[in-house]
């Protein structure tokens, strides 16, 4: 195992040079590797240049001048560079195609900063970093040395890897075990190697608890989705030891590889556009470079697993090069919903969105440790729509984070409320979605802060109907719905009977035919207030995250889209299209292909123009009329989709309660029940094929 984690750095392999080509340009914050894998950062960036700067600020007592060693942050630990720098020294010095291989002044500067590290034993308040952050980092460098550690340091270094011990739950769980994994090679423990390798790959299974969950979503810290925190670093742990422990008699078996497969191509990899991780499947932490950052991760794992799954090798290529080639091809098509965890996404071959919910059962987001500091409303029908995938990139700070797109909420004066790690839970359980495959909807019933809200989601035939009703609050504040809220990138043009381009500044319409920018158009279908906004906006990243110094304020042009429904509001409704990846051309000719039979508190309908699909969100029983099929009469609120196939209609149904054990309908007077699946697969779409006995004559 030794020799195979210095062949993981140090060798370079033919087989995976075009992919490395590929994506190693992605940028990287040194300050957020503390919560992902750093080892392809060191394998691609540890060089030469380091070290004339890292022996300049080097102290005689070992510590670096230019470090913070009374930092009491929780996140962004300035001590964390210190052994940050003695790993990438290391690596240097270890690695015989360096031109500092076996440098004698390396080797002191090396000693000499572990030693400063050994006898200061400083700790940080994040439990984070003593037992597993620092540990994990220590523990690669003091495997490369080990045979020149001194009995000493050797003592010193089994001190910090003690600090992790088998405890925990789901990837601190992995983390843990891995750094005592370090310590048995460092060891030469056999024993204790099998016992660390059985910790990390028992998390490698479906839970209902913190992991994998059975729709391929992730959970940690409650019911919680966390794709890109816990769930990108549980994916990079579990594939570099799985590629470190190949071959061996500790090899992952085959039931493992199946679960970590469609982890990464029906999990993690829909989550990912054009080399950036999707905004919804953040968590927490809301850093620089952090979407182009996750996805590189999720690259590098799937390069791992190509060494691990070799008969999928293919499979984990083709999701690399058309996430990250400059001739971007979606590696999936159609819409999927993640029913255990409150989240829609959908791809088509010139754009993607997600929308993630929150429900009595699912925590919509957190913030702990000074991060995520005004996320007060993520998760409450978030909305992001990539073409290009740089239309988030470092917005955060800029930011109005009252107006998230797909939010509809107050638009109250004065700063957000803070979260806590407990974050918040929507009130109610009726959250969902349901998909045949390419089509879907993604709907729940928004109750929070004295605001109530029926919101919708059609994803059909590549655009995304958005339905709104029963918006209402006895408060007095504003509320508002939020379309996008964006980067400024090129013109802004609307059309109210002929086309204009807007300037900086702001326009109230309720007759706007439609509004385009930046390859998404926006329909309005019933005519509602709309408000853009073109302006400068300025925040600071230290505003997002307490990881950051204080800095002057940032300023970018922001692209805003809203509908302002007023105060006191009383069953205010929405209707709009988004059109992503169109041309203007294309949005000049644009017609609905769909109508809209209801959008009211009881149910939100809407049906193609040729009568062969017809998508339902009830709220409560309702009946059907279709032409070509007869009155179906369903006895249970849930998400419907009925659709002609052939001589036949194949009705999908959805419980976004999951809490029914049957679904029963009638068609012409005869009784159907269809039992509803149950335990970790409630939720899931089910379907049901109407005989054409039964359709209309």
């Amino acid at each position: 195992m030794e020799n195979n984690i210095k062949s993981y750095y140090l060798k370079a392999d033919s087989r995976s040079k075009e992919i490395n080509d590929i994506i190693k340009n992605h940028n990287k914050d040194l300050k957020i590797i503390n919560q992902v894998s750093n080892k392809e950062y060191l394998k691609n960036k540890s060089d030469s240049s380091l070290v004339v700067t890292y022996l300049r600020l080097l102290n005689n007592n070992g510590s670096w001048s230019d470090i913070n060693y009374k930092d009491d942050k929780r996140s962004g630990w300035s001590p964390k560079q210190h052994v940050d720098r003695i790993l990438a020294l290391t690596m240097i010095y270890c690695n015989p195609k360096s031109e500092n291989y076996q440098n004698p002044e390396i080797k002191i500067a090396i000693h000499k900063s572990m030693d400063f590290w050994f006898k200061a034993k400083l700790v940080c308040s994040n439990w984070w970093y003593n037992e597993i952050g620092i540990p994990k980092i220590l523990g690669l460098a003091f495997i490369f040395l080990k045979h020149e550690l001194s009995p000493d340091e050797m003592r010193e270094a089994i001190i910090v890897l003690n600090k992790s011990s088998f405890r925990q739950t789901g990837q601190n769980k992995v983390w843990q075990a891995g750094n005592i994994l370090f310590k048995a090679i460092l060891l030469e423990d056999e024993k204790l190697a099998k016992r660390a390798r059985d910790t990390i790959f028992s998390e490698l299974r479906i839970t209902s608890k913190e992991g994998v969950q059975t729709d391929f979503s992730f959970h940690q810290h409650g019911p919680q989705q966390q794709f890109g925190n816990y769930g990108l670093s549980f994916v990079t742990s579990i594939s570099f030891w799985a590629r470190i422990l190949s071959g061996t008699s500790l090899k992952l078996e085959k039931d493992n590889i199946f679960i970590m497969r469609n982890f990464i191509l029906e999990g993690l990899g829909w989550v990912s556009w054009k080399g950036a991780f999707d905004v919804n499947s953040l968590g927490r932490q809301f850093f620089k470079d952090i979407q182009t950052s996750k996805s590189l991760e999720l690259a590098y794992a799937a390069i791992d697993m190509i060494y691990v799954d070799k008969n999928f090798r293919n499979i984990y290529k083709s999701l690399i090069i058309n996430n990250y080639s400059p001739l971007h091809i979606s590696h999936f098509s159609g819409t999927k919903h993640f029913w255990r965890s409150d989240m829609t996404v959908h791809h088509t071959s010139k754009w993607f969105s997600s929308v993630k919910l929150s429900s009595n059962r699912i925590k919509a987001t957190e913030a702990l440790n000074g991060e995520n500091l005004k996320g007060y409303y993520l998760g409450g029908g978030t909305t992001f729509i990539y073409v290009d995938g740089t239309e988030y990139d470092n917005i955060y700070p800029v930011w109005d984070w009252k107006k998230l797109p797909g939010v509809t909420n107050f638009q109250k004066l004065g700063p957000l409320p803070i979260l806590t790690i407990d974050g918040y839970r929507n009130k109610g359980d009726f959250s969902g979605g349901i998909t045949n495959g390419k089509n879907g909807i993604t709907a729940f019933k928004l109750n929070r802060d004295s605001l109530k809200a029926n919101k919708a989601w059609f994803y059909l035939n590549n655009k995304i109907i958005c339905l709104g009703s029963d918006i209402t609050t006895n408060l007095p504040d504003a509320v508002s719905t939020t379309i996008n809220q964006t980067f400024t990138k090129g013109d802004i043009q609307i059309f109210d009977n002929q086309i204009k381009t807007m300037s900086k500044g702001e326009l109230t319409s309720s007759t706007l035919n439609w509004i385009y920018h930046n390859k998404v158009g926006y329909y309005p279908i019933l005519s509602s207030k709309y408000k853009i906004i073109n302006q400068s906006q300025s925040g600071s990243w230290r505003d997002i995250a307490l990881i950051y110094e204080k800095e002057n304020n940032i300023k970018k042009d922001i692209f805003t889209i809203e509908i302002e429904h007023g105060k006191q509001v009383k069953d205010a409704k929405y209707a709009y299209v988004i059109l992503p990846g169109i041309s203007i051309s294309e949005m000049l000719n644009y017609t609905p292909d769909f109508e809209v039979l209801s959008n009211t508190k009881e149910a939100q309908v809407i049906i193609n123009k040729n009568n062969t699909l017809c998508m339902v969100v009830a709220y409560q029983p309702i009946e059907i009329k279709i032409v070509g099929l007869n009155k179906i009469n369903f006895k249970q609120a849930g998400l419907y989709m009925l659709e002609k196939k052939g001589n036949n209609w194949i009705l999908n149904m959805v419980d976004p309660t999951q809490k029914l054990d049957v679904f029963n309908f009638t068609i012409e007077n005869e009784i159907f029940s269809v039992n509803m699946p149950k335990g970790l697969n409630a939720g899931k779409t089910t379907s049901f094929n109407i005989k054409s006995t039964l359709l209309e004559k």
